[in-house]
């Protein structure tokens, strides 16, 4: 007897206490405050921060995690929260451990493939932040050709 997959989603609200839900995204420098914790992770973390269409924080996720020079991860793990959710905005944030924030080419190319697929599903890829020991990039502003 063949046997049917069923997906059952359920969208509630709950309160949190939490610093970084419901905050207005208006600059990188603000969200790379947010996520400053990530310059003393020892491994690639790659965070999602979903946004509302006023540029609130809905949720975040680490939607994956690496080892000390790379992370893998799929652009549906990346995209599925806001599909979910049906939320038109994210930003994409990892972080360097090495301390060094400036992009590789691998960190554009998949930037520009995460871009991609999200325009498919309507969703406007805001930035993505790459946090190092003391500082972070911007790809939005060193790379706004991607965007």
């Amino acid at each position: 007897m063949p046997t049917l997959r069923e997906i059952d989603v359920k969208y509630r609200f709950k309160e949190v206490d939490c610093n970084i839900t419901g905050y207005k995204i208006d600059s990188p420098e603000s969200v790379a405050s947010l996520f400053d914790y990530l310059k003393f992770e020892s491994k690639e973390q790659f965070i999602v921060v979903n946004l509302t269409q006023q540029h609130d924080v809905n949720c975040f996720e680490v939607v994956a995690t690496g080892s000390v020079n790379a992370v893998k991860v799929r652009p549906a793990e990346i995209l599925r929260t806001a599909v979910i959710l049906n939320l038109p905005n994210v930003l994409l944030i990892h972080n360097h451990p090495s301390g060094d924030p400036k992009p590789s080419a691998a960190d554009i190319a998949f930037t520009q493939t995460i871009i991609k697929a999200a325009e498919v599903l309507d969703i406007k890829v805001l930035d993505h932040l790459i946090i190092g020991l003391d500082s972070f990039t911007s790809l939005m502003q060193t790379h706004p050709y991607i965007f």
